[in-house]
C-alpha cells in the first residue's frame, strides 16, 4: 500500500471508528424519582456532562460511509431539593447508524454527518438516607453534526508522520467532532403533565451540545 497518496485513492471498503465525546444532557421533562420535584427544581438549568464511548464498523462507498455503531455513556450532576443534596447518575447504552459524507475531496478536511439510533437510560436518584433507580424504556435518539480533520496539523509538522502512522497503527484519521443532539422519550415515559402519572423516567431531551475526538482507523 502507497500510504503517501491521498485518503479518497488510499481507502479500502472497510474501516473501524473510535470516539470518545463529551456531552451535555438535560432531560427536560425528567420528574424525581421521589415524586416530589422535577428536573428544574433539582439541578436547576445545569447540565449533566455524559462521557460518551462510540466504536464500530465503517463501510466506505463512493463518495459516502456508513457505519454501524456501539454507544455507551455515563455522567451524573449534584443538587438540591428542599435543603437535602441530590444527586442523579445516568448510563446510556445503545446502538447507532451513521451517514458521513467524506468521500468527495481528495482529504475530508470536513465531514458532515447524521446519525440515528435506538438507546437505553438507567437513571439513579439519592438523597441524604436513600437512593431509587430505575431504567426507561428503549427510545430513539438522533445526532448531526461536522468532524474537522487534523491531520494537516501533523502534516505541518512533521511530514512523514502520517505515513509513519499509518504504517505502524493503520489510523486513516484523526478529527473533532462538533455536533447536535436529541433523545426522545420511552414509549411508557411519565407524562410531564399529570404529576400523577406511571411510568418509566421521562428523559427526552432536545437540542444539546457535545464536542468530542474521533479516530478511523
Amino acid at each position: 500500500e502507497d500510504f503517501t497518496q491521498s485518503y479518497k485513492s488510499r481507502r479500502s471498503a472497510h474501516g473501524a471508528l473510535f470516539s470518545v465525546n463529551m456531552e451535555k444532557f438535560y432531560p427536560v421533562d425528567y420528574r424525581s424519582q421521589f415524586n416530589d420535584s422535577y428536573i428544574e427544581d433539582i439541578i436547576q438549568e445545569n447540565r449533566i456532562n455524559l462521557v460518551v464511548i462510540e466504536l464500530g464498523y465503517k463501510y466506505n462507498l463512493g463518495f459516502a460511509a456508513i457505519s454501524a455503531l456501539g454507544v455507551f455513556a455515563q455522567g451524573s450532576r449534584d443538587g438540591a431539593f428542599g435543603g437535602a443534596q441530590r444527586t442523579l447518575k445516568i448510563s446510556k447504552q445503545g446502538l447507532s447508524a451513521n451517514i458521513a459524507i467524506d468521500g468527495v475531496f481528495n482529504e475530508p478536511w470536513i465531514v458532515p454527518y447524521a446519525q440515528v439510533g435506538a438507546h437505553q437510560f438507567n437513571i439513579s436518584e439519592a438523597n441524604v438516607s436513600t437512593s431509587r433507580a430505575a431504567t426507561a424504556g428503549v427510545a430513539l435518539n438522533y445526532k448531526y453534526g461536522l468532524l474537522f480533520q487534523l491531520d494537516w496539523i501533523e502534516n505541518s509538522i512533521d511530514k512523514s508522520g502520517k505515513t509513519d502512522r499509518l504504517r505502524s497503527s493503520g489510523l486513516e484519521n484523526t478529527f473533532i467532532d462538533l455536533y447536535f443532539s436529541e433523545h426522545l422519550a420511552s414509549g411508557g415515559a411519565i407524562d410531564p403533565s399529570n404529576p400523577a402519572a406511571n411510568g418509566d423516567p421521562n428523559l427526552r431531551s432536545r437540542g444539546e451540545m457535545g464536542v468530542g475526538l474521533k479516530m478511523e482507523f
